[in-house]
């Protein structure tokens, strides 16, 4: 992450941009989201020191700010106290690099006292899938792709599948691509459908539209949900986790 993103987080939390860079800005946040998870962190992080340690936030920012705004050498001398003090040069990268290992501890503290991440928690169970008919070849290629984690290139293979076999178990994992592709929406009529029928994947799909709400940081309505799940859900232990860093 270089230093003019971080720039343009300050400009963009205090409302200083001009119209069109913040358009390209928030189109940068939703397609981007590397960009938008440092996004997230850095605005979680400088409210946390404004909330804990207001001035040194202020110096934080204002670090931040000399990066791209001011150059050094090695004859520079600062006044502080009334006495003369001589300041070693740095270049601006190396404020730079100073800044983000600030940021990183920082985010490091933050998160030992923040709220559960989706990624903690999203270790989804691998597909084995009765391959049956027409759709043998679509079904195993999904099943692979999705055990390879390239829920993006399931997704494909999964509706092509559903057209001529929306058995529970494609529906579940159909949905569970869905989420890991940032298809919320979608993949919670999935879940819903599932919540209400009666095979096996009821409560795993209840588990699911927790997860759905944890990504996107809706922590009450996370719990709500994990409260409806029954004790004797086979992995209850993955609830009672969740619900106490919710706690």
């Amino acid at each position: 992450m270089n230093e003019e993103n971080y720039i343009a987080f300050e400009d963009y939390l205090n409302n200083e941009m001009q119209p069109e860079a913040k358009i390209d800005f928030e189109n940068k946040l939703q397609s981007d989201n590397d960009f938008k998870q440092n996004f997230e962190v850095y605005k979680e992080t400088t409210s946390f020191l404004e909330t804990k340690f207001d001035p040194a936030t202020f110096d934080f920012k204002q670090n931040l700010k000399s990066i791209s705004q001011n150059s050094f050498s090695e004859n520079n001398e600062v006044i502080a106290n009334e006495k003369t003090i001589k300041v070693i040069a740095f270049k601006p990268w190396q404020y730079a690099v100073a800044a983000c290992v600030t940021l990183f501890i920082g985010s490091l503290f933050f998160m030992q006292n923040s709220n559960p991440n989706y990624t903690d928690f999203n270790q989804h169970e691998e597909a084995y899938l009765t391959e049956r008919g027409a759709t043998s070849k679509n079904l195993k290629e999904a099943q692979d792709a999705f055990n390879a984690k390239k829920y993006e290139v399931a997704l494909p293979l999964f509706e092509s599948v559903l057209k001529v076999d929306s058995r529970p178990e494609v529906q579940y994992f159909y949905g569970i691509c869905l989420l890991e592709s940032n298809k919320i929406n979608q993949a919670n009529v999935i879940f819903q459908k599932l919540k209400f029928g009666k095979s096996i994947y009821r409560n795993k799909a209840i588990w699911n539209l927790a997860l759905a709400q944890l990504k996107q940081k809706n922590y009450k309505v996370c719990k709500e949900i994990l409260l409806s799940i029954p004790k004797d859900y086979e992995e209850y232990d993955k609830v009672e986790k969740l619900l106490k860093k919710l706690n």
